[in-house]
């Protein structure tokens, strides 16, 4: 498989509300579940400005905030920041619209990858897949509809690949899981979803998870994801490019990375003030 076909391993956050910081920190219109656990809005999230977070054009799960032709990915800004936009493209992903026989997926075309109409592969949800080139050149996997092929790292360290669903929120996958994983394509900054393993509950205290994922705080409570670097005060736009023991947070002053805290009792912060996180009863973040 080409290296176009690669994985950011762990879930997708996006930046958790403290309470009480900031009367702006409301609901903007662009709100909904994203199907990103931790993400609460997946689109245009308020600022402490009472505007909305420019990275983040549009929702992903609502499908809403683009025009015709367009649909909404997440996307690599570049700089190490990670937004939401529309794209044109020929199709969409997840809702098939090609025509009878065919299937819309990510297609590699010189050094680009792009969304494109191909013939459908036969591989089902789960199956083993490969690459396809065409007479023409372009390249495209051996999945179904609806699906792409993945690589995943298997226990004797070897990589395999599977045909895993293709999704925009966690209600359209079904029993596959929710829709958390994140595909980052060489040739371009979409970043597409497919659906993956529900997400492992944790502590976030503890730090339980098996390496080389790590606890953080969610809008469906803390759950194990892929572990961040990022220290206290840096920005940030996903809870988990924070390190361990850490979340990205809008205080109503921009989203930055906050050591997580117990309003009463151990950890406590060394410096501000712990307030609680939303949907996560017990966990706090210390505030300036």
């Amino acid at each position: 498989m080409r290296a176009w076909l690669a994985v950011l391993t762990g879930t997708l956050f996006l930046a958790l509300w403290v309470p009480g910081c900031s009367d702006d920190n409301k609901p903007g219109p662009n709100n909904g579940d994203s199907g990103v656990p931790g993400d609460p809005d997946g689109g245009g999230g308020p600022t402490g400005d009472g505007g909305t977070n420019p990275d983040f054009a549009c929702n992903v799960a609502r499908q809403e905030g683009c025009g015709t032709g367009q649909s909404c990915h997440f996307a690599d800004l570049g700089g190490g920041r990670t937004g939401s936009r529309c794209f044109a493209a020929a199709c969409d992903v997840v809702q098939q619209n090609c025509a009878q026989g065919q299937r819309c997926t990510y297609a590699g075309v010189g050094a680009t990858t792009e969304r494109r109409c191909v013939e459908a592969g036969t591989g089902v949800e789960g199956a083993r897949c490969t690459l396809a080139a065409s007479d023409g050149g372009v390249e495209y996997d051996t999945c179904a509809a609806g699906l792409f092929c993945k690589d995943e790292r298997q226990d004797d360290g070897g990589t395999s690949f599977f045909c895993r669903r293709l999704c925009h929120a966690t209600t359209q996958c079904g029993d596959a899981g929710e829709c958390n994983t994140v595909l980052r394509l060489a040739g371009t900054s979409e970043l597409p979803l497919l659906c993956g393993p529900r997400s492992q509950a944790c502590d976030p205290f503890a730090q339980g998870c098996t390496a080389p994922l790590s606890c953080y705080p969610s809008a469906s409570g803390p759950v194990c994801a892929g572990s961040g670097t990022r220290g206290t005060g840096e920005a940030c736009d996903f809870s988990n490019q924070c390190a361990p023991g850490s979340a990205c947070v809008n205080t109503g002053r921009g989203l930055n990375c906050r050591p997580l805290c117990r309003s009463s009792g151990s950890p406590a912060c060394s410096a501000g003030t712990c307030r609680p996180l939303n949907d996560n009863p017990g966990v706090g973040a210390c505030i300036p």
